[in-house]
């Protein structure tokens, strides 16, 4: 059996079979006895090759990409399937659904607990005294918060304490302390004022007081005192000693940490509220929000009080950072 295929009828030329001429010049030429063979008709698979050779090839139409409209209508069932099939693995639990996290909250600010504590660096807080109003480790004379401005007839005389500065120190690693500066003076008198190191073993006393009571407060601080230090590093005679000479504009400072500070507070906010209002000239205008009074004790405060005919006090010295306000 062949294999090839039909020769397609419409497709075939008449010139492929034999015609009436080349028929009577064979039946010619065989009547008269020497004629060539009968013309032989083109095999189908001739017919077919002549065919594809004079049939126009049909130019490929260009496939048209599918728009997304067309694409959407037909992924439209499957994408249906697929979300029933995805609520139902949610419902039966078999996928977990994301839930957002809480928001972290804000870190409270760095202070103390209220109650009594150890700070770091030597001293105690007074965190169970938080809240309360007019406290002060050393029991202060009557006025010694107040301030009025001095006048020429009653100047200061004697030993006397002042805050030479006050502020936020914070570290690189954003974590800092409140740093206060002491300053004596011996104002009326040229003896010199000769306190202990450790402040006759007592240390300082720091009270920070707002509206709502004490919102930070230590007692027992060490005193940094710059000019032994000085002296230390120099090699001066003495300068190992146990006293500190403060005349003549001596100080030293005290360094406060952050666990002296009442629960809620931090040290950058109550240090800024130490500062008084002032105008734009400078001109303070009314008492800071906080108040800031430092407290010390030592013998020779007293010694020289004794000597220059006023009572000893206890030997007790106080600072505010109060000042004097203009007065219109």
């Amino acid at each position: 059996m062949s294999s090839l295929p039909p020769a397609e009828g419409p497709d075939e030329s008449p010139s492929e079979s034999p015609s009436d001429e080349q028929w009577e010049a064979f039946l010619r030429d065989a009547m008269e006895g020497g004629g060539a063979g009968a013309p032989k008709e083109a095999s189908a698979r001739d017919r077919l090759a002549a065919a594809r050779v004079r049939r126009p090839r049909r130019p490929r139409r260009p496939r048209r990409p599918r728009s997304a409209t067309a694409w959407l209508a037909s992924a439209a069932p499957w994408t249906a399937v697929a979300a029933v099939v995805v609520f139902g693995a949610f419902q039966t639990g078999l996928i977990p659904i994301p839930r957002s996290s809480p928001s972290s909250p804000a870190p409270a600010p760095a202070s103390g607990p209220a109650e009594a504590v150890s700070l770091p660096g030597g001293g105690t807080s007074d965190g169970d005294q938080c809240g309360t109003k007019g406290y002060h480790h050393f029991p202060l004379p009557a006025g010694a918060t107040a301030v009025e401005p001095q006048s020429a007839a009653s100047p200061a005389f004697g030993p006397q304490l002042s805050l030479s500065h006050y502020g936020y120190a914070a570290d690189p690693e954003g974590e800092g302390d409140i740093v206060i500066g002491l300053r004596f003076t011996t104002p009326g008198t040229k003896k010199p004022l000769q306190v202990s190191r450790t402040l006759g073993g007592e240390g300082a006393a720091v009270e920070i007081e707002g509206p709502d009571g004490l919102v930070a407060g230590a007692h027992g601080l060490p005193v940094i005192w710059p000019s032994a230090a000085r002296a230390s590093a120099s090699g001066a005679s003495g300068a190992s000693g146990a006293s500190v000479d403060v005349s003549d504009g001596g100080g030293g400072e005290i360094v406060v940490p952050a666990e002296a500070l009442c629960p809620g507070h931090d040290g950058d906010s109550v240090a800024k509220s130490l500062v008084p209002p002032a105008d734009s000239t400078g001109t303070v205008t009314g008492p800071p929000p906080y108040r800031l009074v430092v407290s010390l004790r030592d013998p020779a405060v007293g010694t020289l009080r004794t000597t220059l005919g006023l009572p000893a006090g206890g030997g007790l010295l106080s600072a505010v950072n109060l000042v004097p306000v203009a007065r219109s």
